[in-house]
């Protein structure tokens, strides 16, 4: 054995002499003077007890002395704070991580001192002891547990082990480790966790979460209320692209691969008549959408996406109906006989604002459209009686109640017309008017001049007529 014990000491000395270059077996073998068998042999016995390591060049094999840590530097080196009892648990040896996690002044001869006379707040407690007990006493006890330090708010994971000393007789290892932080981050995770599954749940508007194949992962409640579901299930058996009204757009969203918003139709008889999703619902609906893959490493392609949608059917209805409803409005508007103006008061009713006139408010003023929306009545028209003009449109806006104006000419020129005006005021707070040239009847009239019921019944005359 000591023959052996000699040829280890020695493959060890040549292979740290020509540190840090490794040797293989031939050269080991000859520069011992010994054959290349046996050399391989000794080598393979290192290699297994940690003293040597060996690399591969291809079919070589090349040996180094293995750099080894001594066993105390490497046991003052590990992170958990770490005591070694003996069996009638006095310190055999600690860590520094012991020392600073305990808050033991530096320089304190621990070893040999009975552990609970350190008189340490976490080996008052009784847990900790009986695990210590059960141990000291049953020998093969192992025990783990988590303590939670009432100054500091601190929690360590504490194992209890028994070992046997380097001298063979019995002891206790005791572990602890600082959790504090895992278990803040885990509690902080799972708090986010569970405020993002409670707006997933209750956002009014619906989710739905889907892999890259299609595959539904996840849907919100609202989702399945919005498509009166009552399963994720029934979402066409948990497939996305088998409801007929996503497929297509959905498809192109996900090669697209970047956020986008997008409106769907979606035809509910024909998913329960030909897809078969009990859905509860019928007819034609309608939803806005924001699509949104999802990459769960950044950098990486988006492997799972979601969509975001909301039923918007009734607002359409309204747009479309809206849109009517202007589009005949505007029709009206443009093609009436009639002159039509729209102001808005502003400074109390001091001044008015042209917000709209038709073609033909243009051909009786004479001027575009373009030169009067935006200005000012009373800036475009100087010539205008402005106190009489301005006493009726204050009436019809304080008291809401239609009137006549008395003819007007808007210049004080001999062509300009004479203009008669039906006002009332519009639920939006504008003013509106209806203006007629009534030129020829005045000045077929020129020795007395027409009230106003006398303009409203010549309008009446002409329009009969």
């Amino acid at each position: 054995m000591i023959e052996h014990q000699d040829k280890f000491s020695t493959i060890i000395g040549l292979l740290e002499e020509h540190a840090p270059q490794p040797l293989s077996i031939s050269v080991i073998a000859r520069k011992l003077g010994m054959n290349r068998a046996t050399a391989s042999k000794y080598l393979e016995m290192l290699e297994s007890s940690g003293d040597v390591s060996m690399q591969r060049f291809g079919r070589s094999k090349l040996y180094s002395a293995a750099q080894r840590v001594p066993l105390s530097e490497l046991f003052d080196r590990l992170s958990n704070a770490i005591v070694v009892l003996d069996a009638d648990l006095h310190i055999l040896m600690v860590n520094t991580s012991f020392i600073r996690t305990l808050g033991i002044r530096r320089g304190r001869n621990l070893i040999g001192s009975p552990l609970f006379d350190l008189n340490l707040r976490i080996f008052s407690d009784p847990a900790i002891r009986r695990n210590i007990e059960r141990v000291q006493l049953s020998g093969p006890y192992l025990s783990d547990m988590q303590y939670i330090e009432d100054s500091t708010d601190h929690i360590y994971h504490i194992e209890f082990a028994p070992i046997v000393s380097h001298v063979g007789k019995p002891g206790i290892m005791i572990s602890l480790r600082d959790i504090t932080a895992g278990k803040n981050t885990e509690t902080a995770l799972r708090d986010s966790e569970n405020k993002i599954r409670t707006i997933f749940e209750r956002v009014p508007s619906g989710i739905i979460l889907f892999a890259g194949d299609g595959t539904i992962l996840n849907a919100n409640r609202a989702s399945l209320e919005i498509l009166g579901l009552r399963y994720v299930a029934e979402l066409a058996g948990g497939n996305i692209f088998a409801i007929s009204c996503y497929k297509g757009t959905i498809t192109k969203l996900i090669q697209r691969g970047e956020v986008a918003e997008t409106e769907l139709v979606c035809d509910f008889d024909h998913l329960k008549r030909d897809q078969r999703i009990p859905t509860t619902r019928s007819g034609i609906a309608y939803f806005d959408v924001v699509f949104t893959p999802i990459a769960l490493d950044r950098g990486r392609v988006p492997d799972e996406f979601a969509i975001l949608f909301k039923d918007v059917t009734t607002d359409h209805l309204a747009r479309k109906e809206l849109a009517f409803n202007e589009t005949r409005y505007r029709s009206f508007f443009e093609n009436t006989c009639n002159g039509v103006l729209i102001y808005e008061p502003i400074d109390g009713g001091s001044e008015y604002v042209f917000k709209d006139v038709n073609r033909a408010t243009e051909e009786i003023l004479r001027m575009d459209k373009a030169d009067l929306v935006g200005k000012k009545l009373f800036e475009v028209f100087p010539d205008l009686p402005a106190q009489d003009v301005r006493n009726t449109l204050i009436r019809v806006l304080e008291t809401e109640k239609p009137e006549f104006l008395q003819p007007v000419q808007y210049r004080k020129e001999p062509a300009s017309p004479w203009i008669w005006h039906y006002i009332f005021k519009l639920p939006s707070g504008e003013i509106a008017s209806f203006m007629i040239d009534i030129s020829d009847a005045v000045r077929e009239d020129t020795e007395a001049p027409l009230s106003t019921c006398d303009a409203r019944d010549h309008v009446t005359s002409r329009a009969t007529l």
